[in-house]
């Protein structure tokens, strides 16, 4: 079964990969990012490294502190590897596999996927960062809204999702380019934003047109286990 290998196969995203997000800000003050060369002696830091987030205790602002973005800057770059190659003229596959893949997403988000919940966005966060207003998400993330690092962890972590799953549903082969007549990153876009004006979707291939008995098969079976 393609979704078990799916899953299997999303070892980038696990706790174990978890960085600083919206908890880790809530007894804390962000300053600025700060790379090696610029950092002032009087900064207690426990990990040396070459780049820094600044921060202060909201409960003794006199003193700063650093922690180390090295890490999640080595794990973006990691996870932004992974591309798919699919022929041009079997675009619609592609656009078939991005719907589902935000679809399974969805459900999963909101029901077995909760345990994932501190690595991913909801898809209206998602949608906001993507298209340039995460302003829009400062009631839901008051700390963090406004942090472009954690904007481009979120979206690559997205996007690894969406790819394995095309990889796995129509055994793409995976290479460092996309060979398709739109931007990987635009047609992401476009097919969220479809999603979300349409949603609640209760049958993917209504979008889709491409039936996918597995698909409804694992959803069926997500929805009467929650």
């Amino acid at each position: 079964m393609y979704i078990d290998d799916f899953f299997h196969s999303l070892t980038l995203l696990q706790p174990t990969y978890q960085f600083i997000n919206e908890d880790f800000f809530r007894d804390k003050k962000y300053i600025q990012i700060l790379s090696n060369d610029q950092m002032p002696l009087d900064i207690h830091i426990k990990t040396p490294a070459q780049n820094y987030l600044i921060y202060s205790d909201l409960h003794d602002l006199k003193h700063l502190y650093a922690y180390e973005l090295d890490s999640l800057y080595h794990y973006i770059n990691e996870i932004s590897q992974f591309k798919i190659t699919i022929p041009s003229t079997q675009a619609i596959y592609l656009e078939a596999g991005i719907l589902e893949a935000i679809y399974l997403y969805d459900h999963l988000f909101k029901t077995s996927f909760k345990h994932y919940s501190s690595l991913l966005l909801p898809l209206f966060h998602l949608y906001h960062i993507l298209i340039g207003h995460p302003y829009k998400n400062k009631e839901a993330y008051p700390h963090t809204y406004a942090l472009p690092f954690l904007h481009q962890l979120y979206v690559t972590r997205f996007y690894y999702f969406i790819i394995q799953y095309c990889y796995f549903r129509f055994q793409c082969q995976q290479s460092h380019s996309l060979t398709h007549p739109y931007h990987f990153e635009l047609l992401v876009e476009n097919k969220l934003s479809q999603y979300l004006q349409l949603s609640p979707i209760h049958h993917i291939a209504d979008l889709t047109y491409l039936n996918n008995q597995q698909l409804d098969d694992y959803i069926g079976q997500m929805l009467n286990a929650s």
